[in-house]
């Protein structure tokens, strides 16, 4: 049988015109968990069991995503993607 499983998703920040691909990651305390390299201002989505993780990316800060069954999750923030 499957386990069960939500969703993360969010677009990733275009800082400039030449940026190279963001790496997205989630994190539960200090394990990886998933990630994703997509192109700057792309969008990402991360399938994982339900729980709070920490979402990466490039440009520090970490906004926190509640992943429940079934349900899908959106963090978009300034952040992810811009060094």
């Amino acid at each position: 049988t499957a386990k069960p499983t939500g969703v993360v998703t969010g677009l990733t920040a275009r800082c400039s015109i030449l940026v190279p691909p963001v790496k997205v990651s989630l994190y539960s305390g200090r394990t990886l968990v998933a990630s994703a390299t997509v192109p700057a201002g792309a969008s990402y989505r991360l399938t994982v069991a339900p729980g709070l993780y920490n979402v990466i990316g490039l440009g520090g800060g970490s906004p926190t995503a509640a992943v429940r069954v079934g349900r899908t999750v959106t963090v978009n923030s300034p952040l992810i993607g811009c060094a």
